[in-house]
């Protein structure tokens, strides 16, 4: 079990760099949508993401990494309390995870991210029953 972002994302960097650059974004914004599940990202969770992608081979010549998250988590605040705009987006990452084997491993990294604090709280089960809904 990780203990702390830092320790996902170093348990993550072999596997992340493994996928191609659309897998990675459909990775990064599954993150960032279960972290947003309480409807809050504070600056300490959001510079850790920041800097801990930064060990993620980027391809993306159109956003770096930190422009692609500040902008993956302006649209999860805006789409996270509409039911239908929420599955589209979910809809949107299974689509660009593209394969089922892709689509488990981001799944179980989900899970495995919630975990890090030891406490889960009731929206974040709530969120990652949609995401499965949607997987499934």
């Amino acid at each position: 079990m990780f203990s702390s972002i830092s320790n996902w994302f170093t348990g993550m960097k072999e596997e992340m760099n493994d996928l191609s650059q659309q897998q990675r974004e459909a990775e990064l914004d599954l993150l960032i949508l279960m972290m947003y599940a309480d409807r809050h990202i504070d600056d300490k969770e959001r510079g850790e993401i920041l800097q801990e992608s930064k060990s993620f081979i980027w391809e993306n010549k159109e956003y770096h990494v930190s422009l692609y998250i500040d902008k993956t988590v302006a649209k999860v605040r805006n789409i996270i309390l509409n039911e239908k705009k929420l599955n589209d987006f979910i809809e949107d990452i299974l689509t660009r995870l593209n394969d089922n084997e892709t689509r488990d491993k981001a799944l179980k990294s989900v899970e495995q991210f919630m975990d890090i604090d030891f406490n889960i709280s009731d929206k974040e089960r709530e969120l990652l029953e949609v995401i499965k809904k949607v997987f499934k």
